[in-house]
This record gives structure tokens, C-alpha cells and sequence, in this order.
């Protein structure tokens, strides 16, 4: 199967958007001082879903973060933390929710609670185009042990790597700028991250010769999370999720930030 029918096929699940249509209550706005900023943990080392550009922490969910700021009456407040450390953080409540891009898994639904799922994506490869048909099938093709695979540590694309390739070698970075570079410097084969990721990083460096695979690897949902006794921003959060289903403002900033899926739209 060629990557443009494989795409037709999984676009059919690509957005998942929230369908809860509760707005938020008046007791939310009339919070107390002390619970009127918004800690927003995020990792910046992840575009197009956030990192920095000009001093400023951009992205989409920076744009979605201040946009639940706004909705529920609060000064957002970035804190930007490497992606171990996340969860950790929330826990002992140096952020309120997380908004970074985190995949929706079992084991993290142990300690934490997941708002609505807003995106659906997955995991990719990103290779160099002359080897793009080496690499064509997906993980079958980096199970080879002389296949050398980038991952960034702690990411589900990592966790994968990690249960399914017994043999040869895998190289963890710790962001995906550094996990990019090597491959652009052929110290490694493939990098596996989440699909608008590569996505984005195969735009970036198409006149180096890097190309996304498009044959997803998985399936993944992206949400928010908050602590599980925080049941009022949870509420709170899916109803920001609800209004941007209903005004059309959540795909219009998911096609700003990851293009590509505009050109799913239209097929």
C-alpha cells in the first residue's frame, strides 16, 4: 500500500474533538485570588506543538493554553519543564494541568486524569530520502539490527522502540532538535516521534534530503492532564475544548500549526 492510501485510510480518525457543550460556571470566575493564574507545564523542544521562536513560547498548544486561560478567566502561567519531570510536577502542584502534546496511555491514567482527547496522531519515521524505500514498511523495517533508530527518551515513540526492537541499537536523545541533527548527520538510520512532529521536521529539512514516512506505527490520542482530585479544571478545560469544536476554532488552529492536515480535509 502506497503512503497516500494509507493516509486516506487514517485520516478517518486523525481529530478527535471534544464533544461536551457545558460552558464554564460563574463559580469558576469568581475563583479566589490565589486560584487565578493558570500553571501550564509544558516541554518546549517539541514543534509544532511548542517550542520557542523568538523568546516566545509558541505553538499550538501555547495558542491553546492562553486560549483556556482566557476562557476560564485566568493569567496563564508558563512552566516550562523537560518532559520527565511533567508529571512529577503536576502531582506536587507546581503546575495545575499539562499541556504538552502527552499522549493518552494506561500507565500514566494510574496517577493522572486526561481531559478529552483533541487530537489523534501517531507514531512515524523520519529518514533520508534516498533510503525512504528501505524504510517503507514501517516498523517491520527498523526491526533490523543494523538499523540504528533516534528516539527521544521517555516518549511513547521511544517506549516502542524499546519493547519491539531486541536487537541493534537505539539512540535516545533528549530533545528532538539533537535526535534530528544526528540523523542529518548520519550518526543514526531513522528517528521515530509523533507523526506532526516529523511532519514538521520533514518540511523543515526537505532541501537536506529528509522525508517523513507516512505510515503510522500506532495510534495515539493527544490530551490535557490535571490531577485527579482537580475535577473543576477538568470540567473546565473540556468545556474550552467543546466551545472550540462548536466555532470551528480548534481545526483552524490545528491546519495553522500542522498544515498537512488541511490537505487531508480536502480529500
Amino acid at each position: 500500500m502506497n503512503n497516500s492510501a494509507v493516509f486516506s485510510v487514517f485520516v478517518t480518525c486523525f481529530l478527535l474533538l471534544s464533544g461536551c457543550s457545558q460552558l464554564a460556571t460563574d463559580s469558576e470566575s469568581s475563583a479566589k485570588p490565589s486560584t487565578r493564574i493558570l500553571k501550564v507545564g509544558i516541554s518546549t523542544n517539541s514543534p509544532p506543538m511548542a517550542f520557542r521562536s523568538k523568546g516566545e513560547i509558541v505553538g499550538l498548544e501555547a495558542e491553546l493554553a492562553r486560549g483556556l486561560a482566557d476562557f476560564s478567566g485566568k493569567q496563564l502561567k508558563f512552566i516550562p519543564l523537560k518532559w520527565q519531570d511533567q508529571i512529577p510536577s503536576l502531582l506536587t502542584g507546581k503546575t495545575d494541568i499539562i499541556m504538552s502534546a502527552m499522549t493518552m496511555t494506561r500507565a500514566r491514567q494510574y496517577r493522572i486524569d486526561f481531559c478529552k482527547p483533541y487530537m489523534a496522531t501517531g507514531q512515524i519515521s523520519l529518514v533520508h530520502r534516498s533510503q525512504a524505500n528501505k524504510f517503507s514498511n514501517g516498523l517491520a523495517s527498523l526491526l533490523n539490527q543494523t538499523v540504528k533508530v533516534g528516539t527521544v527518551k521517555g516518549t511513547t515513540g521511544d517506549l516502542l522502540i524499546e519493547k519491539n526492537k531486541a536487537k541493534g541499537k537505539r539512540h535516545q536523545f533528549i530533545s528532538s532538535r539533537k535526535a534530528v541533527q544526528s540523523l542529518l548527520d548520519h550518526d543514526i538510520d531513522a528517528f521515530v516521534y509523533d507523526l506532526p512532529g516529523n511532519l514538521y521536521y520533514g518540511s523543515i529539512y526537505a532541501e537536506k534530503g529528509l522525508v517523513p514516512i507516512l505510515q503510522p506505527m500506532t495510534r495515539e490520542q493527544i490530551a490535557w492532564a490535571v490531577r485527579k482530585e482537580d475535577t473543576r479544571l477538568l470540567q473546565t478545560a473540556n468545556n474550552f475544548l467543546a466551545t472550540c469544536q462548536q466555532n470551528g476554532s480548534l481545526k483552524k488552529m490545528i491546519e495553522h500549526w500542522v498544515p498537512f492536515y488541511k490537505n487531508l480535509y480536502n480529500r
